[in-house]
């Protein structure tokens, strides 16, 4: 009796052994080689690498000169950090401060678009609704922005020019122009890294 269920034992894990292998050869014939994550994932180009300067935690002071867009003219200042967005394939910069006009408070993603040869810039801000879509490129060791929009009726054009310094600071120029008049130099943002 020993022997008959020692035996059926035998066989039962047998059976089972062969079908698990039988079941299991049809899914093995039909798997694919797996890629390395290297093949498989695309990697940021060079472009996002020429933006990793703006990263890190920075305090900015500004100087707004007295134009139709800040009749006083003024003084602001405030923090932004930059990091890098998901996959490395961005920027996403969080911003805060004070204008002429007020509190300032937004985010800002910044992406560099193949098709475009360009970099996009997208700015979302408690000033205005919707986002501002900026286009970007390099002139020499300057990265410039230019945005047209409308506001209130009105067309406007922004341009922002961001140098890096030997020191270490950035500086940035942002100039406006309503409609078709000449670009005028606006505000005259410096920033400095905190060191953590």
């Amino acid at each position: 009796m020993r022997v008959r269920i020692g035996s059926r034992l035998v066989r039962g894990i047998a059976v089972a052994a062969a079908l698990l292998f039988i079941s299991a050869m049809p899914q093995a014939q039909e798997k694919k080689p797996v890629a390395s994550d290297d093949t498989r994932k695309p990697a940021p180009g060079p472009e996002m690498d020429q933006l990793k300067f703006l990263r890190g935690y920075w305090h900015y002071s500004s100087v707004y000169e007295k134009t139709p867009f800040y009749p006083n003219g003024g003084k602001g200042g405030g923090t932004y950090i930059t990091s890098e967005g998901p996959g490395g394939f961005s920027q996403i910069a969080e911003f805060q401060g004070t204008s002429p006009e007020g509190r300032e408070v937004g985010h800002e993603v910044t992406t560099w678009e193949p098709k475009e040869n360009a970099y996009k810039s997208y700015i979302f801000g408690n000033s205005f609704p919707g986002c501002v879509v900026r286009t970007g490129h390099w002139d020499g060791n300057t990265l410039i922005f230019d945005a047209e929009f409308d506001f209130n009726g009105e067309k406007l054009h922004i341009e922002s020019a961001t140098t890096a310094t030997s020191e270490g600071t950035i500086t940035i120029v942002e100039k406006a122009a309503h409609g078709d008049d000449p670009l005028q130099t606006t505000v005259t943002l410096k920033a400095t890294r905190e060191q953590l």
